[in-house]
């Protein structure tokens, strides 16, 4: 039984990162049981974009987390350089 959002079946919330030289920018925004996306534009610098999500099904205990990747530049090599100083994805909402 769903105590706390008893309309919904699955519960979803993800945000998107953008990858810039200067690190990574928090992106538009979808939290659970929300209709609305929070949209947050998009920078110019970037070079890579990916969407962090969590998953919640309610007939399941587990809470499901990945990043999948958006959109990548084809400069391969600054993508590759800017991983390396600040990391992969973010892992958060």
């Amino acid at each position: 039984m769903n105590i706390y959002y008893p309309d919904s079946n699955n519960l979803s919330a993800w945000t998107e990162w953008h990858l810039t030289r200067s690190g990574w920018e928090r992106g538009s925004q979808k939290q659970e049981n929300d209709t609305q996306v929070k949209e947050v534009k998009i920078p110019f610098e970037r070079v890579l974009t990916c969407r962090y999500h969590v998953n919640v099904t309610i007939n399941s205990v587990w809470m499901q987390k990945h990043a999948i990747e958006l959109w990548r530049s084809a400069e391969q090599e600054l993508v590759d350089k800017l991983i390396d100083q600040f990391g992969s994805c973010p892992e958060s909402l």
